[in-house]
């Protein structure tokens, strides 16, 4: 599987869970997709706080 369809796997994911109010917030947005990207994609987490 190449990279471009793991990314449009992992948005799609995303979308269903926000069509399916499993996502209400924001925060649950930007969290879920940190957390797909980490998991499922590889990308590694920098831990950076942003104020």
């Amino acid at each position: 599987m190449g990279e471009q369809e793991r990314y449009k796997n992992m948005l799609r994911k995303v979308i269903d869970a926000t069509e399916n109010e499993k996502i209400q917030t924001s925060e649950e947005l930007i969290r879920t997709l940190i957390n797909e990207l980490t998991t499922n994609i590889g990308v590694k987490s920098q831990h950076t706080l942003v104020k």
